[in-house]
């Protein structure tokens, strides 16, 4: 019988004490093996792990920040979790923060204003959270300055020029990427489906439709703003057509909004990519299985959770460490559902 049958017999968990008896050391040595004290012996420190397999002992959270002053939790704010980009961000994070032994507690405001936001933080510090990974797709300046030093923080999605450190991907360059694509094969006419406004992730996309067609000496069309759903990507393509914008090519801020504009524009017979070529952003799983397969700006939401928590982790243990700011570059993705224009631009009646 193993020792940890002893154990269960008796009916109760297993304690640092049940593995001090066991080991035949004191419960101190227990913890400086569990903590990676470099103070213990090579061969005490084996003794004792393998009697903690033995008797399945799982340390308590608690307990163990006794002696670290840690809590092992990592809190996380994160508004939009219902979309794909943030919802990718909040998987990343958490996968990366157990990597490292840490938990997360998960908070998600209803709106993204500067109070739900720090009755976030304050709720998250009631449980003692060693930092906090605020995700924040709208402007976060008057935020940073609030929070101050009051936590260590890292914010991703937020614009490099906010005070506290930051991970994101560069939006901007997404937006010259997809607008260059399509230019490069010869679209003059190319319409633009912005996400909301007021996410710094669709501005800054915009921005940079804007800037790469101006750079071409093209004309800017109207904007089109959907809500980053596909149904919202159908009805600005719908309201194109219906108003007789001419247009060659669709850049949608992101795939789902550019499988609504597909759609809108097969059910005005028009046909992708020989007669309008669409794109989008985020490389979403299904995107190599839509008709026709959609180009694409890919995002790397992996290691956006990777260096997020990776520095907050060297802000935690060195906090008066300088401030620093990680921009990561997107990648284009061509697949088929992009093509160079027709010879002969279709006259606006057969746009409706």
């Amino acid at each position: 019988m193993k020792r940890g049958s002893e154990t269960k017999a008796s009916g109760q968990s297993v304690t640092i004490h049940d593995v001090a008896r066991h080991s035949g050391v004191s419960y101190q040595t227990v913890s400086r093996v569990i903590n990676n004290h470099a103070s213990v012996a090579a061969h005490t420190r084996t003794r004792v792990l393998q009697v903690i397999e033995e008797l399945n002992y799982r340390p308590s959270i608690l307990a163990k920040g006794l002696v670290t002053k840690r809590s092992q939790l990592i809190g996380l704010i994160a508004y939009g979790t219902f979309h794909y980009g943030p919802s990718q961000v909040v998987q990343n994070v958490e996968r990366c923060a157990r990597s490292h032994g840490y938990e997360t507690l998960l908070s998600t405001p209803s709106e993204f204003k500067e109070r739900e936001i720090l009755i976030a933080v304050e709720r998250l510090q009631q449980f003692g959270v060693d930092g906090i990974v605020l995700l924040t797709p709208y402007d976060a300046h008057d935020i940073a300055k609030r929070l101050g030093t009051r936590v260590p923080f890292i914010m991703i999605d937020a614009t490099a020029d906010v005070e506290g450190p930051t991970v994101s991907i560069d939006q901007f360059e997404g937006g010259v990427l997809a607008t260059e694509h399509l230019v490069n094969l010869g679209h003059k006419q190319i319409l633009h489906v912005s996400g909301p406004s007021e996410w710094s992730d669709a501005e800054l996309r915009y921005q940079g439709y804007v800037r790469t067609l101006e750079r071409h000496n093209l004309a800017v069309l109207p904007r089109l703003e959907g809500d980053w759903s596909a149904e919202s990507g159908f009805r600005a393509a719908q309201r194109a057509l219906e108003d007789g914008l001419t247009f060659t090519a669709v850049f949608a801020s992101n795939d789902q909004m550019a499988l609504g504009v597909i759609k809108a524009l097969r059910q005005a017979g028009l046909q992708v990519p020989h007669q309008v070529s669409v794109m989008g952003v985020d490389n979403t799983p299904e995107t190599a299985f839509y008709d026709p397969p959609l180009t694409t700006v890919a995002q790397d939401f992996g290691l956006l959770g990777r260096r997020s928590l990776e520095e907050l982790l060297r802000l935690i243990a060195q906090p008066l460490e300088q401030v620093r700011h990680f921009i990561f570059q997107p990648q284009l993705v061509v697949r088929a559902s992009t093509a160079p224009p027709p010879s002969d631009v279709l006259p606006e009646s057969d746009h409706r």
